[in-house]
């Protein structure tokens, strides 16, 4: 039975025969041509980058991503821990239970708020185009448990129903400020705008990236999926392009991805509450990941900066806030 998680990693921890899931391994070379492996690790509670040199390559059986592994290694500092590797090998027997990563949240409570959210919709063409999907039950159970990310946010089971539920909970207080706003539209974009992250990821020991995203990527396969739906339900042409133009615009720039910007009001909303929603998963999950000694956690990419544990976030200490 595992006994030492990812998030019990330390820098200046050794390891010996513990066991990880493959997350990503390639070879490749320094600038001198020293040969070594980039490696990441993962269980259910996080993940951790490494590497293999050159000199303990001889002890490192070639293994591929989502291979279980038993690895022996030291916890170096790089910009946070980081592990070495010196020793490793397939192993065949192990419980799933402790790598893949899962949403804390209920699966089923959470589409049941999907499945409402989509009955309230006024718009017959909508609800219709809505209905369609959710009478697709092949792409519903991998809606249902499909990860929302790779590493930078809701990148476990349960993570796209966990983020899309989270983009619905901010509809009332944006129709509310905003009531121009069309709510149908708006609900049918955010829970139509990640559904081609079902082809992203290949789900089992751990997450891991599909040819189909490397090649196409989930903004594509997720309009022609909602394209698709539209004619099978003889959809208006101009309103199922409405709806598409929320799913190619979603990411809000082409240099991120999308191949138009957000051109009406619901797009606009929509890239935005999709930012708050995976931005805050990330930083949160940065917080939980840093030593509770810690007052800030190591470089994050996504935010440019360390991120800071402000001493008055456990809501038990608000009343000892002096302002």
């Amino acid at each position: 039975m595992k006994k030492l998680f990812v998030e019990d990693l330390k820098v200046g921890d050794s390891v010996f025969g513990e066991l990880f899931a493959v997350k990503a391994y390639k070879k490749t070379a320094t600038r001198n041509n020293r040969p070594y492996i980039d490696i990441t690790l993962s269980d259910k509670t996080g993940i951790i980058k490494g590497k293999i040199w050159s000199d303990d390559m001889k002890n490192c059986e070639t293994v591929g991503e989502a291979d279980i592994v038993s690895v022996s290694a030291t916890i170096d500092e790089f910009n946070g821990p980081q592990i070495k590797v010196t020793n490793m090998s397939k192993v065949d027997k192990y419980d799933l239970a402790d790598f893949q990563p899962t949403s804390g949240k209920d699966t089923e409570k959470m589409f049941s708020e999907i499945v409402e959210a989509a009955e309230k919709i006024k718009n017959p063409s909508l609800k219709k185009l809505l209905k369609e999907f959710l009478n697709d039950k092949d792409t519903v159970e991998e809606y249902k448990r499909g990860a929302a990310g790779y590493t930078v946010h809701h990148d476990y089971l349960g993570g796209l129903l966990e983020h899309t539920t989270e983009m619905l909970s901010y509809v009332p207080a944006v129709c509310k400020t905003h009531p121009k706003i069309n709510k149908d539209m708006f609900v049918t974009g955010i829970i139509f705008h990640d559904i081609g992250k079902i082809y992203d990821y290949d789900v089992s020991t751990t997450i891991t990236l599909t040819t189909k995203l490397k090649l196409l990527g989930h903004i594509f396969t997720g309009a022609e999926m909602v394209k698709k739906y539209g004619e099978k339900t003889g959809m208006d042409e101009e309103l199922l392009d409405e709806v598409i133009h929320l799913i190619l615009s979603h990411h809000g720039k082409m240099e991120y991805g999308s191949p138009v910007v957000p051109k009406t009001p619901e797009a606009i909303a929509l890239n935005f509450v999709d930012e708050l929603s995976s931005k805050l998963n990330n930083a949160f999950s940065a917080l939980d990941a840093t030593e509770e000694n810690e007052l800030f956690t190591g470089y994050n990419r996504i935010f440019g900066a360390e991120l800071y544990r402000s001493p008055y976030s456990d809501e038990l200490a608000n009343e000892d806030i002096p302002f």
